[in-house]
């Protein structure tokens, strides 16, 4: 299992970070790429419609107070299958927070681990510093 974790801090109250991106179902408000995301909230899935027309499904396992918890029903165009990860903001000191994104998958057949995780990790990335854009932070 290969395996992923990022953290990014901001000077913004976790509160303030988790209003940004904690609805599941609209990440395509801070999330690089995505062109339109498609909720289904009996089945506690979002389809991710990429910007070149690739397209993602996830489905939320768990939720709390500042954290989601999903895997990738349909991997789509992500070199990675039994892909599982959790994003969650938590306090870093007086209106200061973090994200902490940790995850694990196997790559496809095919695709080295160390080219999977620099894509997932990558994009992960992206994610983050453009929560910091957003912020202002």
């Amino acid at each position: 299992m290969t395996t992923f974790s990022k953290k990014q801090r901001y000077s913004a109250p976790a509160s303030a970070v988790w209003g940004l991106i904690g609805d599941f179902y609209s990440v395509e408000a801070w999330m690089p790429g995505v062109a339109d995301t498609v909720p289904d909230t009996d089945r506690r899935t979002r389809t991710l419609t990429m910007q070149d027309g690739g397209r993602l499904v996830e489905r939320l396992i768990d939720e709390g107070k500042w954290f989601h918890h999903y895997r990738f029903d349909d991997p789509g165009p992500v070199p990675v299958v039994d892909f599982t990860a959790r994003i969650a903001v938590v306090e870093d000191g007086p209106d200061r927070s973090a994200i902490e994104w940790t995850g694990s998958f196997e790559p496809v057949p095919g695709v080295p681990a160390d080219e999977a995780a620099a894509a997932v990790g990558g994009f992960y990335q992206a994610c983050l510093d453009r929560i910091t854009t957003m912020l202002g932070t």
